[in-house]
């Protein structure tokens, strides 16, 4: 029997294997120095293969703050300098949306090395005598630098771990088993359907306790059904944003992905007016977008708040209850 020839995505795997060694090896490396040991219990709420985390790290957050605790936001930022979050004098270029819409749950910080945040962030806390009951960490799962004390895996449930493979040939920094070991708790995001092509593609890969979510909109009183929208996003998988107007009753006439990385430019800008005159539709996003839009487009542009529903917190409310929180 002839064997079968490789698919492409086989062949570009079977070519970039060197690379990919390289790519663990590294990491199995940086991953092995020791951290540094908070005053505070860390939690880490990141994406294993950069998926989009913010909406598990603001549902740990507000779980947090349900207890009656006060969690402290650090997130991973370029440069060096620690530096806490003012919603009102920072921009997204300097900060990020990310963090600025974090900023308006819970204090935050944003820092290129996690620990110096870290440092930052308690020092702040003890110096003006306010609470910081824990450090909740965002842009860390591949930093060994801060010890962490519980790890929750945020993973788009339609997405997956792609692949499974290392850089380049695939979206992970290592080998899936040893990122997983590290992890207490995996938190999928998507609806019933892509949640079960999870479980059926990965669900025997993963050792800690699973809790499934999705995305909804939040009730704002403002009635969605007929608006013809023009609905732009630089979320990695715009996909929730897209399925949430579409399922309040609005008609998506377009979307548009903006690039990552910062605010829109002029030309953008302009390009996106221009579109929705021509389609005579009203322009709409998210909110960690609408935090990142100059002052003149911000007041054309309607805002879908989005919030991350679990029905059943109980493996993290276990998890959370073996920490010294408090």
């Amino acid at each position: 029997m002839r064997p079968r020839p490789l698919s492409q995505a086989g062949l570009r795997a079977l070519l970039l294997a060197p690379a990919c060694w390289w790519t663990a090896r590294a990491t199995a490396r940086r991953m092995a120095r020791a951290g540094w040991r908070a005053p505070v219990p860390v939690i880490s709420v990141d994406s294993l293969a950069g998926d989009v985390a913010l909406p598990g790290v603001l549902a740990v957050i507000g779980r947090l703050q349900g207890r009656g605790l006060s969690p402290v936001m650090v997130m991973g930022r370029d440069g060096p300098a620690a530096v806490r979050v003012d919603a009102r004098g920072h921009t997204c270029a300097q900060v990020g949306g990310a963090a600025l819409l974090a900023a308006a749950f819970a204090p935050t910080w944003v820092a290129g090395d996690l620990v110096a945040g870290a440092r930052a962030a308690c020092k702040h806390a003890r110096a003006y005598g306010s609470s910081a009951d824990c450090i909740v960490l965002s842009g860390a799962a591949y930093d060994p630098g801060l010890d962490k004390d519980l790890s929750v895996a945020v993973v788009d449930a339609a997405r997956g771990f792609g692949n499974g493979l290392c850089r380049p040939a695939g979206p992970l920094p290592e080998p899936l088993a040893p990122a997983l070991a590290r992890v207490d708790i995996c938190l999928t995001i998507g609806p019933p359907a892509a949640q079960a092509q999870f479980a059926a593609a990965w669900g025997q890969a993963i050792p800690a306790p699973h809790i499934e979510g999705r995305m909804a909109a939040l009730p704002t009183g403002m009635d969605w059904r007929g608006l013809r929208a023009l609905a732009f996003s630089g979320a990695g998988e715009p996909g929730h944003f897209l399925a949430a107007l579409r399922g309040l009753g609005a008609e998506v006439a377009r979307a548009v992905t903006l690039p990552a990385g910062g605010p829109p430019g002029p030309a953008l800008v302009a390009r996106l007016r221009r579109e929705a005159a021509i389609l005579a539709a009203q322009l709409v996003t998210t909110e960690a977008d609408a935090v990142c839009l100059p002052g003149d487009l911000r007041r054309e542009v309607l805002v879908l708040p989005m919030r991350l529903r679990v029905a059943d917190w109980g493996a993290l409310d276990a998890a959370l209850d073996q920490l010294p929180l408090g």
